[in-house]
């Protein structure tokens, strides 16, 4: 709706409707947008949760819900009637399917019940290119049922995707994180593709994450909730989702080069590495070679002895500086030998590119945009990448042991990822090489099931009180404010205010507890005056790098 406010005509929702004091003044609705409504009490109330989880008004949810342009509602002549078929009864029950990109089949065997049944269905993925070639499968099926909403599209595409959402029966809706609070209309259920991929969840305030906010909205709403992906979250085995994994293996063999096999010193790639690629090359099959994202921390191995330099104190891979990046413990020499020379493992994609060079020819090797045989390229250039004759991973130990506390899960989604890159058949290869061939992460990899590994970390995360079984908010402000005595006041009294530390140029104070519900409560209030004061806050609900 619209009202006018000291002359200033503003935008708003209508939350509530009740009887008003008859000597109260009010204000005028001067007009009101569209004539379909954005959410109801339902998902009013999932809002409400999300305002209180990710310490964010209101007001900030509600814009979430609407489209680009103001939506209208179709006419009659417009609206498609439904797909005969008995209706799918309400459920909240919650499947992982254990999977492997492209995810098109699978999601058409998952919802062909609920497709027949009238039903809209939502399926949400990390990225564009996957949202087009699940829809263009589905297309294939369901025809113009099948309606898709990325950032890609025009604003007046993404209004009509949600208006027939919002408005449609037996509509099929393929988008991105976006979509997460759009109406759903009469939903029978909601699938999500990876989870665990970091692009799930947004990365400025509100960190929304896709995940929780749908979990949140299939307990209220009752729609049965189904995930697909290489490895089940943490998350969505704390919550009791029913794994459906295959019968084998759950991706393709990996072989592990060992970098202890070398000496300290040696080139970036092994020898056996550089072999695989010479093979690969000559046969003519595609190679792609994952290097560090800027997300992840380089790992270093002593020069004397081979051993990872690791934190004492919290066992991360650390970096060249005198203090550990995760618990700011002293470094000093190797652990191992005490020496104080360290090597880095791995390297950034032009120094790959320029060693691989060496060994195939510069016109065999380039960028993902160069389109050559052999691709070396990081974690976001894996979406779309398949039937690989070889695929290889030049250092692992900067994933697995970065200093937070996912790095371990993450660390084996990603290699799963890399390792179902590799075409199906005799003669295709996934190679990773390591200075740590004992750590668990290889370990799952070489064992082609990923249980045991999870259920471990889950305890571990358990001992610590680290999410998916304790909470943690990290706050960041530019300036101190008096943010520390601020937080102490009022929050201690509830959680565990750890803090301050520098990140870059501002200042990080984390609250963690077993459950952060008051926490949450007490903060909302230290937030919003802190903005008052001029800072800039971010507030980081289950932060992910930590």
């Amino acid at each position: 709706m619209r009202v006018k406010v000291s002359g200033r005509r503003l935008k708003g929702f209508v939350t509530a409707v009740f009887e008003a004091d008859e000597k109260r003044k009010l204000l005028k609705i001067e007009g009101v947008s569209g004539d379909i409504p954005s959410f109801d009490e339902e998902m009013l109330s999932t809002l409400r949760w999300a305002a209180l989880h990710y310490v964010t008004p209101l007001s900030v949810l509600l814009k979430r819900t609407v489209p680009p342009n103001v939506p209208k509602r179709p006419t009659p002549d417009s609206v498609e009637s439904s797909p005969k078929g008995d209706r799918q009864p309400a459920s909240s029950e919650k499947l992982y399917h254990i999977g492997s990109p492209p995810y098109g089949v699978s999601v058409a065997g998952a919802i062909r019940n609920v497709a027949a049944s009238g039903a809209n269905i939502a399926v949400i993925a990390p990225s564009a290119i996957e949202i087009r070639d699940i829809a263009d499968h589905l297309t294939t099926i369901y025809g113009d049922r099948v309606v898709r909403a990325t950032s890609s599209m025009s604003g007046s595409e993404v209004t009509d995707s949600w208006t027939r959402m919002a408005t449609g029966l037996g509509t099929i809706l393929v988008g991105t994180r976006e979509t997460m609070f759009w109406p759903f209309g009469i939903v029978g259920l909601v699938i999500i593709v990876e989870d665990g991929r970091r692009v799930m969840r947004s990365p400025g305030t509100p960190t929304l994450n896709v995940r929780d906010v749908i979990v949140q909205r299939s307990t209220i709403e009752q729609f049965p909730l189904e995930f697909f992906g290489p490895v089940p979250t943490l998350e969505a085995i704390a919550m009791g989702a029913s794994i459906v994994e295959p019968t084998q293996r759950q991706w393709p063999m990996v072989e592990v080069v060992d970098r202890g096999e070398e000496p300290p010193g040696a080139a970036v790639l092994t020898e056996r590495v550089k072999s695989a690629i010479r093979g690969a090359v000559a046969s003519k099959s595609p190679v792609f070679v994952l290097v560090g994202s800027r997300g992840y921390a380089p790992a270093f191995r002593c020069v004397a002895c081979g051993e990872i330099r690791r934190c004492v104190n919290c066992s991360s891979a650390a970096s060249l500086d005198d203090t550990c990046r995760r618990c700011g413990a002293d470094l000093g020499g190797c652990t191992n030998c005490g020496a104080g020379r360290f090597q880095a493992l791995g390297a950034g994609i032009g120094r790959i590119i320029d060693d691989i060079s060496g060994v195939v020819g510069q016109d065999t090797v380039g960028r993902p945009e160069d389109d050559r045989l052999v691709t070396v390229g990081t974690e976001r250039d894996l979406i779309g990448v398949h039937d690989m004759g070889l695929s290889v991973a030049v250092d692992i130990d900067g994933f697995t042991m970065a200093p937070h506390y996912r790095a371990a899960e993450d660390g084996l989604r990603l290699l799963v990822r890399l390792a179902q890159t590799v075409k199906k058949g005799s003669g295709s290869r996934c190679v990773i090489q390591t200075a740590d061939p004992k750590q668990p992460v290889i370990a799952a990899l070489v064992h082609g099931r990923s249980q045991d590994f999870l259920l471990t970390e889950l305890a571990s995360r358990r001992r610590f009180g680290f999410p998916p079984v304790g909470s943690l908010i990290a706050i960041e402000t530019d300036d101190l404010h008096d943010t520390g005595e601020m937080l102490l006041e009022a929050v201690a009294p509830h959680a565990s205010v750890l803090g301050p530390a520098k990140v870059g140029e501002r200042m990080r104070w984390l609250i963690q507890d077993r459950d952060l519900s008051a926490a949450r409560l007490a903060l909302r209030p230290v937030v919003s005056a802190l903005r008052g004061k001029g800072a800039k806050v971010r507030v980081d609900v289950d932060p992910i790098d930590l």
